[in-house]
């Protein structure tokens, strides 16, 4: 069983354009993290291996228009780990007392 420090943690978006940024993003907001992303019907599961970030800069970059994470929350059902919000970066963990 993997420790708590081991765990998959990230985001599960809605298929569309935040979905895409998402997956742009979190290329640029992880460098030497490896990020999966997994498919299903309706939606992506982005997750990396104790923590994922994404920022609202290289979101608004992606989509090539201003973004807020209000936007991310509305596209979000759900997600692995404990999730640390602020205006400009939303941050996956795999331990509470992450910050």
């Amino acid at each position: 069983m993997a420790s708590e420090e081991q765990s998959y943690v990230g985001p599960i978006i809605t298929r569309g354009e935040i979905s895409d940024a998402a997956i742009e993003a979190a290329a640029a907001d992880n460098p030497g993290r490896e990020v999966r992303v997994q498919s299903g019907p309706s939606y992506i599961r982005l997750e990396a291996l104790g923590e994922i970030l994404l920022t609202t800069a290289n979101m608004s970059e992606a989509l090539g228009r201003p973004f807020t994470m209000g936007e991310l929350e509305r596209n979000m059902p759900g997600f692995s780990g404990f999730i640390r919000m602020a205006p400009d970066h939303v941050r996956f963990v795999s331990s509470k007392s992450a910050k």
